[in-house]
């Protein structure tokens, strides 16, 4: 028997196979390793997608619907105005121009060239202004409003109250209407309106026909007993020199919600009675 530590000695041969057989394991198990570790490799597309950009919304409000096809495209905003929007029947333009006095001429200039008669009512001068321009029956109103930063522009279609006037004063002259007319029963009525005469100072066409009480659409006579029919009348002059009032005869047909016809004689002149106009015509509204 033998004891200790004892090895077998190892012949040429044997060590060969054996370095062989180390070398053999250890590429078997270093290949098996890194094939374990190595990432699954991701197949590529044939084209990539175009790049989206995704739209930037707008600073800039969008206006609610047109400008409309009532308006005359013949008056044209001043540069740099911006269509805003439409307001209960109202079309508005927005402009940096502060300058109420030149934009009021602006309009002026260019309703009288698309043959319109203007008339400027001033409310707040340098600050707000009615630009009134008429063209047989058809009548515009632009409002001119400075603001702190922006100036408004608001357009709107109005009446017209065509009016002749024979006697002491002789004028046929179309007034834009600066109030509608309605003509919902009621205790009252006045159909009218109140124009500046650029002719002289203080100046202006007023025409006020009041009826008491009022019915709706029909015909109204000043006959005693029929209806109350207060006219007054100032054709272009001044308020106290030619005020006319208490017609002798006054027959008004409202026909309907867009317009009727009036026909009043015998004003007298409240200064002097033995003046006296005849008055007619008729009116109408969008």
């Amino acid at each position: 028997m033998v004891s200790g530590n004892y090895h077998l000695p190892l012949t040429p041969k044997m060590k060969i196979k054996l370095f062989f057989f180390v070398i053999t394991n250890f590429l078997v198990l270093a290949c098996g390793t890194i094939a374990t570790l190595a990432p699954t490799p991701t197949a590529l597309p044939t084209a990539l997608p175009p790049t989206q950009v995704a739209p930037t919304a707008s600073r800039v409000a969008t206006p609610v619907g047109s400008v409309p096809t009532w308006w005359d495209a013949q008056i044209a905003m001043p540069p740099g105005a911006e269509f805003a929007g439409l307001v209960r029947g109202a079309v508005t333009w927005h402009t940096r121009d502060l300058n109420a006095d030149g934009l009021r001429d602006w309009f002026v200039r260019a309703t009288t060239n698309a043959g319109y008669a203007p008339t400027t009512i001033v409310k707040s001068r340098g600050a707000i202004y009615d630009v009134l321009f008429v063209k047989g029956q058809t009548a515009f109103a632009l409002n001119i409003t400075v603001g702190r930063d922006a100036t408004i522009l608001t357009g709107t279609r109005v009446g017209v109250l065509h009016l002749q006037v024979s006697g002491e004063a002789n004028l046929e002259r179309d007034l834009p209407m600066r109030n509608p007319v309605d003509i919902t029963p009621g205790s009252e009525i006045s159909i009218g309106t109140s124009i500046p005469n650029s002719q002289c100072a203080e100046c202006e066409f007023f025409i006020n026909i009041h009826i008491a009480p009022f019915k709706g659409a029909g015909t109204y006579d000043s006959k005693p007993g029929v209806a109350i029919i207060d006219l007054q009348v100032i054709p272009g002059g001044k308020l106290v020199e030619d005020d006319y009032r208490w017609a002798q005869s006054c027959i008004v047909v409202v026909k309907d919600a867009r317009g009727g016809t009036f026909d009043c004689r015998g004003l007298q002149n409240v200064l002097n009675q033995a003046r006296k106009i005849d008055v007619r015509g008729w009116w109408t509204q969008p």
